[in-house]
């Protein structure tokens, strides 16, 4: 059996256990509790931009209806998924649960063995106590409501904290309607200190989605704004990044971020556009400067630090696309795209994704495309130490407007 095919197989061992029954760990929340609204003003909430009515609940989801209409089809359902989402509140309950239904996701027509692995992975939720990591918790696999218990620390006496709980990231088994949280019935509930500190949105394809890794902690996204003290909005599109311009005006629409992080190209590679048609390197260069364009008509000087795609298996194989295009080129291009406008506008900012993740051994072996663990960690590295002066710049002007 080769390498890949060992990879395949465990693959689909872990497909079938995970669908036989619940994953270990998981806990399940005790009857003695009271349960908040989803909406209730006292809990914060990370990366919704809407909640939607559904039966059992409201959905969070990363982009309002009204906007996934004017996107490609499949750009508007990652929307929907909670990579990025997270809840934040402050509370000395001694337990939080969380009432919830997992919506079934079909599978595509054709599917790779990759997404049955990634339906079968446990939708995690990490769970943080006063700014430290505390817990990785699994909810079932299951499309039917259920309850999770997040945190009990009932055999200790009560103590007020602040939590923040990242929801599960992937494209499936990550559609969530949220029927309630759940405290302990004496609990009390303020909202959280407000966080300072710069907001950056980050807008990509799967990689910055989140594809590779385990948890939600794990993103490059999360571990970038870790290591950078920022707050991270996470707009990656699995799978359907096209670098389209109706994206870039929705970004151009929001007013909650201080610094926007591009990293596209990579769903580009194969020649196509958002619709399947033909889309050569000049027409791609051409809508990457459009989509740069439609953001800066709104905000002339916010920062945006443009990123090209890390090392992919075209790269690994020489592969050219079908108009005769390396990956390579596509980075060239948007290098160029960057520079040109940088001889004008200061607050542009280029990051070669080669100096990200340039070794397979980062990447994914079964599709040597998205980073594994280790390579979501060196690309937020990279990134962080990118973003630091740019955001230091930012606070030092902060505190001037302040004075």
């Amino acid at each position: 059996m080769s390498s890949l095919s060992r990879i395949r197989f465990s693959y689909l061992v872990f497909l079938v256990l995970s669908l036989a029954g619940p994953v270990r760990g998981q806990r399940t929340a005790p009857d003695n509790l009271k349960w908040l609204n989803p909406d209730d003003n006292r809990l914060r909430w990370l990366n919704v931009a809407d909640w939607e009515s559904k039966t059992g609940g409201l959905q969070p989801v990363r982009m309002p209806k009204a906007w996934r209409d004017k996107i490609p089809d499949r750009s508007a359902a990652r929307a929907l998924s909670t990579a990025g989402v997270a809840l934040r509140l402050r509370t000395d309950s001694s337990k939080i649960a969380i009432r919830l239904t997992f919506i079934d996701v079909p599978e595509a027509v054709n599917g790779s063995p990759e997404s049955a692995w990634e339906r079968a992975r446990p939708p995690y939720f990490d769970v943080y106590r006063d700014g430290r990591f505390l817990a990785n918790v699994p909810a079932k696999i299951a499309y039917y409501e259920q309850d999770v218990l997040l945190f009990d620390d009932s055999t200790e006496a009560k103590k007020e904290s602040e939590f923040s709980i990242l929801f599960p990231h992937y494209y499936r088994n990550a559609e969530v309607i949220v029927a309630g949280i759940g405290l302990d019935k004496d609990a009390q509930l303020l909202p959280p200190a407000p966080r300072n500190v710069p907001v950056v949105l980050f807008h990509g394809d799967s990689i910055t989605h989140g594809h590779g890794v385990t948890s939600p902690r794990e993103t490059y996204v999360w571990q970038t704004c870790e290591m950078a003290n920022c707050e991270a909005l996470n707009l990656g599109f699995g799978g359907s990044a096209w670098t389209d311009v109706s994206v870039a005006d929705y970004i151009a629409s929001r007013n909650d971020w201080d610094v926007l992080v591009l990293m596209l190209g990579t769903n580009s590679f194969g020649g196509n556009d958002s619709t399947g048609k033909r889309e050569t390197l000049a027409q791609y260069r051409d809508k990457y400067a459009a989509f740069i364009d439609a953001v800066r008509a709104k905000y002339s000087t916010k920062p945006i630090l443009c990123i090209t795609p890390i090392l992919t298996h075209q790269d690994i194989i020489r592969q050219k696309n079908k108009n005769g295009d390396l990956p390579q080129d596509y980075r060239n291009a948007i290098q160029q795209v960057v520079e040109q406008r940088r001889e004008k506008d200061w607050n542009l900012y280029f990051l070669d994704g080669m100096k990200l993740i340039n070794d397979p051994l980062y990447l994914l072996v079964i599709d040597q495309v998205h980073p594994n663990e280790a390579g979501s960690l060196k690309m937020a590295e990279v990134i962080s130490a990118a973003l630091k002066p740019i955001l230091k710049d930012l606070n030092v002007q902060r505190s001037k407007a302040a004075e």
